[in-house]
């Protein structure tokens, strides 16, 4: 079983995953939109130093079961932001460090909090480990986006 950790930015959080994720995918859903600061969390299946031109938040997830995401240290700088208007109707739980803001996955309460979605981006080389499968809310992605994989006009299943 593969396991990975990672540091945050302030090196407040550090956390590990085990096994294979059970989606890896990009979002351009208005929540993710206003998450990234940009057009979209829109993913690269390389570094974000490889495109320096490209002006765009880049970011991925990918959702883990629950039990497969260990929080080792700074469990005391881990707050919630609970976002209640939502496609399917259920809140998601934002978990993001108090120190530098930066968040590190998200609880789709539609799923009873059985799994997490992890930024990619804070793994070591995530991108490279997890590249993206499908693309969520793809009618609203900006045309810089990868057009080679399997979209869906809104989440599946909503």
């Amino acid at each position: 079983m593969r396991v990975m950790s990672t540091k945050i930015q302030k090196r407040s959080v550090k956390f590990t995953v085990q096994g294979t994720p059970d989606a890896i995918f990009i979002c351009y859903c208005s929540h993710c939109k206003k998450n990234a600061g940009a057009p979209g969390q829109i993913a690269s299946l390389k570094s974000p130093s490889d495109f320096p031109d490209l002006i765009l938040t880049i970011s991925q997830s990918a959702k883990f079961k629950c039990e497969n995401v260990h929080v080792l240290e700074g469990s005391e700088h881990i707050n919630t932001w609970i976002l209640k208007d939502n496609v399917s109707g259920c809140e998601k739980h934002k978990k993001f460090c108090s120190r530098c803001g930066c968040t590190l996955w998200t609880i789709p309460m539609k799923h009873s909090g059985s799994h997490w979605i992890v930024r990619t981006a804070l793994l070591e080389n995530g991108f490279d480990k997890f590249p993206y499968k499908a693309e969520f809310f793809a009618s609203r992605k900006m045309p810089v986006a990868a057009a080679v994989v399997k979209s869906f006009d809104t989440m599946p299943g909503a």
